[in-house]
C-alpha cells in the first residue's frame, strides 16, 4: 500500500501558494529528521508524497478587508491571479533558528520567551479569542454579522460559502486518495483542523460519498496541531453540530487521532480531545485518540508565536509520530 502525507495548514493571511508549501516542507522534513533521518529521506526525495492543501488565498481576500491586515498584504501570488498576500521573506531562515535547537523544552522556550517580544496575548491572539467568543455567544439570527465581523475562523463556520470553498480544497485531495487504497496521513493546523473534521464526517456520513464508504479506507493518521475542536462555539458550529446521537462524528475513517497542543497557544484553548470527543471511542469509530502537549519555540522578527504551524511541524515529537507512521 503506497503511503501520502496530506498537509492542511491553518488560519490567518499566508504566503503565496509555491512559497507556503516549500515552507511547510522544510519545517516539516526537520522536524521528521530529528526523529528518523532514513523515512524523513523517503519524504523529502518523494518516495512518500506530500500534498499541501492551500486556502490561503480565501485567508488573505478575507482579512484585506482589514486596513491593518491588509497592508501586511505586500506580495503577489501568481497562483491566484497575482492577488495580495503576505510576503514569505524571513520565513525561512525563522525555521532555520529551529533547527539549532536541540530539544524543545521548557527551557528552550522560555529562553525565546526571554530572547523574544512576547506575542502570546498580543494582536493575533487577541484577534483569534474574539472569534472564538463571538461564534459561541452566536445565535441563528445573527450569524451573518459575526461572520463578517469574526475573520476567517467565524466566516469558515458561519458562511456555507465560504465554507464550501475552503472545504472543496481539502475534498479535491483526499477523495482520491481514499479511493486508490493509499495509506495516509493527514496533518492539519488550527482551522484546517475544522475543515478535516467536517470533510470526514461528509466522507464518512453522506449519501453522495459512497463510494468511499464502501472503499473501508481510513485516514491512518490524522494529526490535529493547535486545535480548536474542543472550544464549544467550534463545536455547535461543525458540519455535524446539529446531529445528535450516533449520527453525531466522523465514522470508521479515521484510524488513530494524534492530538498535539502547545503551551499558550491560543487556538488550542482547550488542549485535550479526548474528553470532548471520548464518543468516537465508545461507539468504536476510531481505535485511538492522543492527547499531548509541547513547547513550540517558533520566533519570527523578535516575536514568539506558540501558535505557528512551522514551529509545530518542525517539532521531534510531531516528527516521531509521522515517522512511526511511515513504513
Amino acid at each position: 500500500m503506497s503511503q501520502r502525507i496530506i498537509v492542511i495548514h491553518g488560519r490567518h493571511t499566508k504566503p503565496a501558494k509555491a512559497q507556503h508549501a516549500d515552507l511547510q516542507m522544510k519545517a516539516l522534513i526537520q522536524g521528521l529528521e530529528r526523529a528518523d533521518t532514513i523515512k524523513a529521506a523517503k519524504v523529502h526525495s518523494g518516495e512518500i508524497p506530500v500534498d499541501f492543501v492551500y486556502y490561503g488565498d480565501v485567508n488573505n481576500h478575507l482579512l484585506s478587508e482589514k486596513r491593518k491586515i491588509r497592508e501586511t498584504l505586500s506580495a503577489r501570488d501568481p497562483d491566484f491571479s497575482d492577488a495580495p498576500c503576505l510576503p514569505h521573506e524571513g520565513y525561512f531562515d525563522a525555521i532555520d533558528e529551529l533547527a539549532g535547537m536541540s530539544r524543545f523544552t521548557k527551557t528552550a522556550y522560555h529562553k525565546v520567551l526571554k530572547a523574544n517580544k512576547d506575542f502570546r496575548w498580543l494582536d493575533d491572539a487577541a484577534r483569534a479569542l474574539s472569534t472564538l467568543t463571538a461564534v459561541a455567544s452566536a445565535s441563528r439570527l445573527n450569524m451573518s454579522v459575526i461572520a463578517k465581523a469574526t475573520e476567517d475562523m467565524g466566516a469558515y463556520l458561519l458562511t456555507r460559502k465560504v465554507g464550501s470553498q475552503i472545504r472543496q480544497r481539502l475534498q479535491h485531495v483526499l477523495k482520491p486518495a481514499l479511493l486508490a487504497g493509499e495509506d495516509i496521513c493527514l496533518v492539519s493546523h488550527s482551522m484546517g483542523c475544522m475543515v478535516s473534521y467536517d470533510v470526514l464526517w461528509k466522507f464518512s456520513r453522506m449519501s453522495e460519498y459512497a463510494e468511499v464508504q464502501t472503499s473501508g479506507n481510513r485516514v491512518n493518521l490524522w494529526m490535529t496541531l493547535g486545535c480548536p475542536l474542543g472550544e464549544a462555539g467550534v463545536k455547535r458550529n461543525l458540519y455535524d453540530g446539529d446531529e445528535r446521537d450516533l449520527d453525531k462524528h466522523p465514522e470508521n475513517i479515521i484510524r488513530d487521532w494524534v492530538n498535539v497542543a502547545a503551551k499558550d497557544d491560543f487556538v488550542a484553548h482547550d488542549s485535550t480531545m479526548k474528553n470532548d470527543y471520548r464518543a468516537m471511542l465508545s461507539n468504536g469509530y476510531l481505535d485511538t485518540i492522543t492527547d499531548k502537549k509541547i513547547y513550540n519555540c517558533f520566533a519570527y522578527k523578535a516575536r514568539s508565536n506558540p501558535h505557528k504551524f512551522y514551529g509545530y511541524l518542525a517539532h521531534d515529537y510531531v516528527g516521531k509520530r509521522i515517522t512511526d507512521w511511515i513504513n
